[in-house]
């Protein structure tokens, strides 16, 4: 099933998950610049990086449908996170990974396990997918509880792109 960027609004109680948005490019390099926020990751995203992950999300949301999106909190309107589902390749196998980023100041308030839940429920009732992963560095304890709040089973480590990884797994019930 095939949709619109428009269709990709998911509201939950506290957050707003919506496409991403060259306008979000601040805030998002803010996040995604922070070596803090981003201690998990081989290295925070440049400038230029971040405006290819937006333009890259937007690609993707023509090409599959879906995307990494924003999260914004309802409340205040600001940007908090990003989150959402990718078609990728793991190891010779196609995968559809649902990854979070939340802004480091905002940790612990569970904000990606609120958004995980709309992705994935997302997923399996209006995509029809009957299966989604999770590529996760092994030190990233935080992910991977938000990960196993999700529902998802450890299934392997795995090489994704040149990262080692832990692979979590869920399938449709």
């Amino acid at each position: 099933m095939r949709l619109v960027a428009a269709s990709l609004h998911l509201l939950t109680e506290r957050l707003e998950l919506r496409p991403l948005k060259l306008e979000d490019l601040d805030d998002l390099a803010a996040m995604l610049g922070d070596p803090v926020g981003m201690a998990s990751w081989p290295a925070p995203l440049t400038y230029e990086e971040v405006r290819s992950w937006i333009e890259r999300n937007r690609a993707r949301y023509a090409a599959d449908g879906f995307g990494r999106c924003a999260i914004v909190w309802r409340e205040t309107g600001e940007l908090v996170g990003d989150a959402g589902l990718i078609s990728t390749v793991v190891e010779d196998v196609p995968e559809i990974e649902l990854g979070w980023v939340v802004r480091h100041d905002r940790w612990g308030q569970g904000i990606a396990t609120e958004a995980g839940v709309a992705w994935r429920d997302f997923a399996f009732s209006t995509l029809g997918l009957t299966r989604i992963v999770s590529m996760i560095d092994e030190a990233n304890a935080a992910s991977r509880r938000v990960a196993e709040k999700l529902g998802m089973s450890l299934e392997r480590p795995a090489i994704w792109g040149e990262e080692p990884m832990l692979m979590y797994s869920l399938g449709r019930r």
